[in-house]
């Protein structure tokens, strides 16, 4: 079902640490699933491409950032970078998991793409 690894992108307006951590978590819990990185503040001003998913720390609302039209965002309002974040991540994760169990796949790093 996969041919990539899922593009995760995790943005602060102000914290660069705890979207940077936020990352590596995802990383280090599901590298095989997903390749992710950190954003601060507001980028460019171009949209971006390489993200499928955005994921907006310490926001109840998407932020006024250009988004490609691919690219879906999330808010996760009061995250506290540590268990509150590693549910949230593994809940990614089991998705993805679960999505490719229905064709019997497996991780996209697992793959020869």
């Amino acid at each position: 079902m996969y041919k990539r690894r899922a593009r995760i992108r995790f943005w602060h307006a102000e914290d660069g640490e705890k979207a940077r951590r936020a990352a590596e978590l995802a990383y280090r819990l599901g590298g095989d699933w997903v390749e992710a990185d950190a954003l601060v503040g507001v980028g460019n001003g171009a949209a971006d491409p390489w993200p499928d998913l955005l994921i907006a720390l310490d926001c109840s609302h998407p932020p006024a950032l250009p988004l490609a039209p691919h690219t879906r965002c999330k808010c996760w309002p009061c995250s506290d970078g540590g268990q509150d974040t590693r549910q949230r991540i593994l809940g990614i994760l089991g998705g993805l998991r679960l999505l490719a169990r229905l064709d019997h796949s497996g991780a996209p790093a697992e793959q020869d793409v």
